[in-house]
C-alpha cells in the first residue's frame, strides 16, 4: 500500500463544525416552526399492569388539544405495560403544557401485575413472568466451543475463578433526546428523525403504519449524539399517528424524563470466569459463563461481550456461554460497542487476577498472551484483516511509562496522602467491521468540485468528512473541493446504512471509493482523447489529470469536465474480503475477518478516607487501519475516553425495589462527568496505523472500540487500594466498603 496518500490522512476542517457550534445545523425539531402542535405521553404508574380500560374523553376536552392516541389506535403502544413509565397514551396539543396538562386527564384502570427486577431473581424458578416471554424470564442461550477444556484444565499448573458483576445498567443520556416532527401529505408520510438509520426508521415506519416504502419520505439532518440509541422508529410512529389524526404536523421532542425512561438503555452484565495457567504464564483453557439483563426488551444482547474472552489472548481450549434474561426494567439496546464494554470489564479483572496469581505484572501477563497479526481467527479459521492487539498495548503502556509506575497494590502514596494505582486494559472488538454493501452517488460539477449524496445522519462525528477525503483521494481533489450536498434523505440518497457498529467508514467508505473512480473513470475516457495518451496511463492529483509516464502532458480537471456532459459517480461497495494484501497465509481476495483493537492505560489517585477516585492520566491506543479523517479520529478516541470515565465511575440508573419507579431520570441524580471531572489535557489518544486489508485505503471503523475500556480504571483502583471492586460504576462508598469503612 503506498504511503504517498495526497489527502486521505489530512488535518483537513469538519465538513459540519461550523453548522454545529454556530447553531445552524438544521435538527429535526428546528423544522415547520409556528406550524406543529406538541406532544407528551403518559407513562405508567406500574412496573408491570394489564389495562382494563381507558378514557380519553377529559383529555380530548381541554381546550388546545387536537388528538390523542392509545393502543387501540397506536401500533406501537401496548395494552400490557412492562416497566414503570412505559408509555400508556400520548397528546398533541398546540403547546407542550397543554400537552402535560391532558395527560393527567386521561383515566385509566389498571389490573397490577407481579414484577421482578433484579436478574438474579427473574433467573429463580417460580419468579413473576416479566411478561416479554410467554413462559420464562430467560431465551437464546448462545456458546462458544474451542478444543477440549478438560484437557486444559489437566494442562494448568494455576487455575483462577472469578465471579464479576453484575456491570452498570444506565441510559444513553444524549444531549439531544429522541426526536421527530412528522406530517401527512394525502397519504404520503414525511417525517424529520434523529437517525443513526433513515432509511430503516423509514422501513419501520412503513411496516408499522402498512404503507408502501414509496410513501415514506424520511429526513435526518442532524443529530446530536446517539451512541446507539437512534435507530428505532417508534417515537416516529407517535408522531405519525396524532399527525393523521389531527391533520396538522406534530412534533415528538422527548422531555429528559421520557427519553430516560423510554429510549434504550446499556444493559448490565455478570459472568462466572475461570482461566487456567502453566508455570510461564501461558493460558490453555478458559471457561466462561455470562448473563445479560436486558429489561423488559424481547432482545438478544451481550454475545459480543465474548469477544474480550474469545480473541483478545491464545487460548486452545475454550467454553463461554451467555443468556439473555429479562426484567421489568425499560428497554434496553445499543449502547456503544453493546456488550463489549462489560465483557472487557468482567474478564479484563479475571485477567489481573490470573496475573497476579501466576506472579507476573499485568502488562508482563497480557503481552505473553494476546493475539497476533500473524494467525487466522481462532474459531472461523479466516485470517484477520488485520490485527493490532498487541501493538495496542505496547503502545499505551509505553506512553504511560507502565512497566516503570507498576508497583504492588496498596504500595504507592502521593504525596498528599492518596494512594496511587496504574492499570491496563484491552481487548479485541467486533465493532469496526465490514458490513453489507451500500451505495453511493457522487455530482462532480464543472467547476472540479463534488457534492455527495450521503445516505446517512450526522450522528456520528466526522464520518461525512471522512467520505469526502475517501472521494478527494481517489478523484485526485483537494479536500475542500469535495462537500456534503443533502444527506440523510432517503428521497435523493442511495441507502447508506447504519451508523451501528462503527461500520460506516469502511462499508460506505467503500462504495464512496467506487462511485468515485466510477466517476474518475468516465474523465479519464475523456482526457485520454485530450492528452492523446492511453486511459490505462492516466493518473489524477492536486487537481490534474495527467500522463504517468509524462507530468508535464496533464489537463486541470476543469479543463477536462467541461468537454463533458455531468458527472454522476455511482457505486456499491464491496464484500469482506482480502483487498490490500495477504494475510496470516490466505491470498488477496479470501474471505476475511474485520475486527478493531483497542488498549488503554490509567493512573489513578484514591483518596481512602472519602472514597473518591480521580482519574490523573489516560491514555488511549485504537487501531483503525489508517486515519482517513485525523481530527475525526484524535476526537472520536478522547471522546471515548471520556465516556470510559463515566461508566467506571459515575453512569447508573436505579429502581426502586418496591414500585419498580425509576429514582434518577435526570441529569442531576443521573451522573455524567464534567469538564469539572476529566483532566482533557492528560487524556491521549495514540493512532495505530495496521493499514486494513479489506477497507477502503485500509481503513476500519473507530467510533465504539474506546469506550470498551472502562475496566483500566477498576484496575488502577485495585493497584492503588489493594482490593478488588467487582461491580460497576465505582462509587467511594463501594471503594469505603471495601477497605471496611463503610
Amino acid at each position: 500500500m503506498a504511503n504517498d496518500l495526497a489527502v486521505i490522512g489530512t488535518k483537513g476542517k469538519d465538513k459540519q463544525t461550523n453548522a454545529i457550534v454556530t447553531g445552524k445545523m438544521d435538527y429535526s425539531a428546528d423544522v415547520l416552526a409556528g406550524k406543529k402542535l406538541f406532544t407528551r405521553i403518559l407513562g405508567s404508574p406500574y412496573a408491570h399492569a394489564k389495562i382494563n380500560s381507558i378514557n380519553t374523553s377529559a383529555a380530548e376536552a381541554l381546550d388546545g388539544v387536537e388528538a390523542v392516541c392509545t393502543y387501540k389506535d397506536c401500533p406501537v403502544f401496548s395494552d400490557e405495560l412492562r416497566y414503570w413509565g412505559q408509555e400508556v397514551a400520548a397528546v398533541a396539543a398546540t403547546d407542550p403544557n397543554i400537552a402535560a396538562q391532558a395527560i393527567e386527564l386521561i383515566d385509566v384502570d389498571y389490573d397490577e401485575l407481579p414484577f421482578v427486577l433484579d436478574p438474579d431473581e427473574a433467573m429463580k424458578p417460580g419468579a413473576p413472568l416479566v411478561g416479554t416471554l410467554p413462559e420464562s424470564n430467560m431465551f437464546d442461550p448462545y456458546e462458544v466451543v474451542r478444543g477440549d477444556t478438560q484437557a486444559g484444565w489437566a494442562e494448568a499448573t494455576y487455575t483462577l475463578e472469578e465471579d464479576v458483576g453484575w456491570t452498570t445498567w444506565f441510559q444513553h443520556g444524549s444531549p439531544e433526546p429522541r426526536s421527530t416532527v412528522a406530517y401527512w401529505l394525502g397519504d404520503q408520510l414525511y417525517f424529520w428523525a434523529t437517525s443513526q438509520n433513515p432509511f430503516s426508521q423509514r422501513a419501520q415506519a412503513a411496516g408499522y403504519l402498512q404503507l408502501p416504502l414509496n410513501r415514506v419520505h424520511a429526513i435526518s439532518h442532524g443529530t446530536g449524539h446517539a451512541s446507539g440509541d437512534k435507530h428505532w422508529a417508534e417515537w416516529i410512529v407517535v408522531a405519525a399517528v396524532l399527525a393523521k389524526k389531527a391533520g396538522k404536523p406534530v412534533e415528538f421532542h422527548l422531555s429528559r424524563k421520557e427519553n430516560f425512561l423510554n429510549a434504550t438503555h446499556q444493559f448490565s452484565m455478570k459472568g462466572n470466569i475461570k482461566i487456567g495457567c502453566k508455570d510461564d504464564g501461558t493460558i490453555v483453557a478458559i471457561e466462561g459463563v455470562y448473563y445479560a439483563d436486558v429489561g423488559s426488551s424481547p432482545f438478544n444482547l451481550g454475545s459480543d461481550a465474548l469477544s474480550a474472552i474469545t480473541q483478545t489472548y491464545k487460548c486452545p481450549n475454550l467454553k463461554v456461554t451467555k443468556t439473555t434474561v429479562v426484567t421489568n426494567k425499560p428497554k434496553s439496546g445499543y449502547f456503544r460497542s453493546v456488550g463489549e464494554p462489560s465483557g472487557c470489564f468482567m474478564f479484563e479483572i479475571a485477567i489481573d487476577k490470573m496475573a497476579e496469581e501466576v506472579g507476573m505484572d499485568p502488562y508482563t501477563f497480557r503481552m505473553k498472551n494476546v493475539f497476533t497479526r500473524d494467525l487466522p481467527h481462532p474459531d472461523h479459521a479466516l485470517p484477520y484483516s488485520s490485527m493490532a492487539m498487541k501493538e495496542c498495548f505496547e503502545a499505551a503502556a509505553n506512553d504511560i511509562g507502565f512497566t516503570t509506575k507498576w508497583h504492588q497494590p496498596n504500595t504507592s502514596m502521593l504525596d498528599d496522602g492518596r494512594m496511587h494505582g496504574i492499570g491496563i486494559s484491552g481487548h479485541v472488538c467486533d465493532k469496526g467491521a465490514h458490513s453489507s454493501p451500500v451505495g453511493a452517488i457522487i455530482n462532480v460539477n464543472k467547476d472540479a468540485t463534488a457534492l455527495l449524496s450521503v445516505g446517512i445522519s450526522r450522528a456520528a462525528g466526522g464520518t461525512n468528512s471522512a467520505m469526502c477525503y475517501i472521494v478527494a483521494e481517489t478523484l485526485g481533489l483537494p479536500y475542500e473541493a469535495v462537500n456534503t450536498g443533502d444527506w440523510g434523505n432517503t428521497d435523493v440518497c442511495s441507502e447508506g446504512g447504519s451508523q451501528g457498529g462503527s461500520t460506516r467508514t469502511t462499508t460506505l467508505g467503500a462504495a464512496f471509493q467506487v462511485a468515485a473512480e466510477d466517476a474518475k473513470d468516465q474523465m479519464f475516457t475523456t482526457a485520454a482523447d485530450m492528452l492523446g495518451v492511453p486511459k490505462a496511463d492516466l493518473d489524477a492529483k492536486d487537481g490534474k489529470i495527467f500522463d504517468k509516464n509524462d507530468d508535464s502532458n496533464f489537463k486541470t480537471h476543469s479543463e477536462v469536465l467541461a468537454k463533458m456532459a455531468p458527472v454522476i459517480g455511482r457505486g456499491v461497495g464491496w464484500t469482506t474480503q482480502l483487498r490490500l494484501s495477504e494475510e496470516a497465509g490466505f491470498p488477496i481476495g479470501n474471505a476475511c475477518v474485520v475486527k478493531t483493537m483497542i488498549a488503554s492505560a490509567a493512573e489513578v489517585a484514591v483518596d481512602t478516607e472519602t472514597g473518591e477516585v480521580e482519574v490523573l492520566n489516560y491514555v488511549a491506543a485504537d487501531d483503525m487501519g489508517r486515519a482517513i479523517n485525523w481530527y475525526g479520529t484524535e476526537a472520536q478516541i478522547l471522546g471515548g475516553n471520556e465516556i470510559c470515565h463515566g461508566e467506571a465511575l459515575m453512569n447508573e440508573q436505579l429502581f426502586d425495589g418496591t414500585t419498580g419507579a425509576c429514582l434518577n431520570p435526570n441529569y442531576i441524580h443521573q451522573k455524567y462527568p464534567t469538564s469539572l471531572d476529566i483532566h482533557t489535557d492528560k487524556h491521549k489518544a495514540i493512532i495505530i496505523e495496521s493499514i486494513d486489508s479489506c477497507g477502503p485505503y485500509g481503513a476500519k471503523g473507530l467510533g465504539e472500540p474506546p469506550v470498551g475500556v472502562y475496566g483500566t480504571i477498576n484496575n488502577a483502583v485495585y493497584n492503588a487500594i489493594g482490593e478488588w471492586i467487582m461491580t460497576s460504576p465505582i462509587y467511594p462508598q463501594k471503594i469505603l466498603k471495601a477497605l471496611g469503612k463503610a
